[in-house]
C-alpha cells in the first residue's frame, strides 16, 4: 500500500529534484563552453590533500576560473564527494571570500584524502 507524502516532504523531494536539474544542466553548459570542472574539482582536491576540513574560502584561494552559471560549483563538490575527496560533516559557515555569495552559509567537509604529518 502507498504511503501519501507530507506536504513537506513532497516539497522537500521537490526542490532536491529542481537542484540535481539545475546542477546537471549547469554543469552541462559548463562543459560546452570552460575547463572549469576540472579546475574546479583540481582546487578541491589540493585543499584537501593540504588540510582537514574545507571549505568554499579556502577552495576560491587556488581557483581563479569563474563558472559561466553560478549553479556549476554543485556539480563540482558533489563529484569531489562521490570520488571520497571530502565528506559532509553537517557543519556550515559563511563563506567570507568571495561577495557575491553574500555571505550564505556554506558545508565545511572533512577530507578523505589528507594526511597529517607524522609526529
Amino acid at each position: 500500500m502507498a504511503q501519501q507524502l507530507s506536504f513537506e516532504d513532497y516539497a522537500a523531494r521537490q526542490a532536491m529534484q529542481a537542484r540535481d536539474i539545475g546542477m546537471i544542466e549547469a554543469e552541462f553548459a559548463e562543459a560546452l563552453v570552460s575547463d572549469f570542472g576540472e579546475v574546479a574539482y583540481a582546487a578541491i582536491c589540493h585543499v584537501a590533500r593540504r588540510q582537514a576540513e574545507v571549505h568554499v574560502d579556502d577552495v576560491l584561494r587556488f581557483c581563479k576560473v569563474k563558472p559561466s552559471h553560478p549553479n556549476a560549483w554543485g556539480a563540482v563538490w558533489m563529484r569531489a564527494i562521490k570520488d571520497g575527496v571530502i565528506a559532509r560533516t553537517g557543519r556550515v559557515r559563511p563563506c567570507l571570500s568571495d561577495p557575491g555569495k553574500h555571505k550564505h552559509q556554506y558545508p565545511i567537509y572533512a577530507s578523505g584524502v589528507f594526511h597529517g604529518r607524522a609526529a
